[in-house]
């Protein structure tokens, strides 16, 4: 019980989230080769950076409308703005699968089609773009 505790109270930053994901995927039965847990990893290194720069841009995107005058929850600014594949600062419009949000709330034993599903969807999309 107080182990438990003591792994709520960690501070939740992307150095803790990789080395539970470490220990997650050390401690699964079918988890595979080294090679594919290192493929994992990678997986979510990059899912989480192009996460926190998707956020950042959705964000300082939100603070340019409201200085503007507009509305960043109106249906028809969200779909004039926020719906192009690319932001005019060069990030990628990520599709929610394909999210952080949606990668970090997904169980461990889900995990491997939620990382497949964001790898296909952003491979999908970027095709789309050519």
């Amino acid at each position: 019980m107080a182990k438990k505790k003591k792994m709520e109270e960690k501070a939740l930053n992307i150095d803790n989230i990789l080395f539970n994901c470490r220990d997650i995927l050390r401690a699964a039965r079918n988890s595979g080769s080294f090679f594919e847990k290192r493929d994992m990893m990678l997986t979510l290194v990059f899912l989480r950076f192009i996460g926190e720069k998707y956020e950042d841009s959705i964000e300082a995107l939100c603070q340019i409308l409201i200085e503007r005058g507009l509305d960043p929850d109106d249906e028809n600014i969200r779909a004039a703005f926020f719906d192009d594949a690319t932001f005019t600062d060069g990030t990628y419009n990520l599709l929610p699968e394909a999210r952080w949000s949606t990668i970090i709330n997904t169980p461990a034993p889900k995990l491997n089609v939620a990382l497949d599903t964001a790898l296909h969807s952003i491979a999908a999309s970027s095709k789309d773009l050519t």
